[in-house]
């Protein structure tokens, strides 16, 4: 069975509903990689989830809702085009959110396999990240974080 470690980063939609807008993805075995920036276009925002997106627009991913190269409605597709057959995540919330569309994936949250914070493995300055977050903080990039989890699972699996 094939498996995969899988990063996102998320947006605040109405009725505090997490929406992803940025993802990553990495082969456990062969290092094949997949980004996405997901714009949210037609994503409707209350008052809470506007202000909420700003602050993680200016102090944590520098990503605003409309900005991304894949539309929102296209992450089921994408997501249940994956040919995995384990996806490991990062956190409970994480979890859940792609519960909501690939049901009959086994996700398991890497935490629970023992696996420390992000500032406790994303200390290799040469891990790559995606060419948008090269500009800011490559530790908030998902795509740094794959390979940072990655490398740890590598290493204690």
């Amino acid at each position: 069975m094939s498996s995969a470690i899988l990063d996102m980063q998320c947006v605040l939609g109405v009725n505090n509903k997490y929406m992803i807008t940025e993802m990553s993805i990495v082969d456990t075995d062969t290092w094949a990689t997949q980004h996405w920036i997901i714009k949210h276009s037609k994503s409707m925002e209350d008052n809470k989830s506007r202000k909420t997106n700003k602050w993680l627009e200016r102090n944590y991913h520098q990503l605003a809702i409309e900005f991304g190269d894949v539309e929102y409605e296209e992450l089921g597709r994408i997501l249940n085009s994956l040919k995995f057959g384990c996806i490991y995540d990062k956190g409970e919330q994480k979890k859940q959110v792609l519960m909501e569309y690939i049901p009959h994936v086994a996700l398991i949250n890497i935490e629970d396999l023992g696996c420390p914070r992000f500032d406790q493995i994303c200390d290799d300055e040469i891990l790559p990240c995606c060419i948008f977050h090269m500009g800011f903080n490559p530790k908030q990039c998902t795509f740094y974080k794959v390979f940072a989890i990655r490398k740890w699972f590598v290493n204690n699996s």
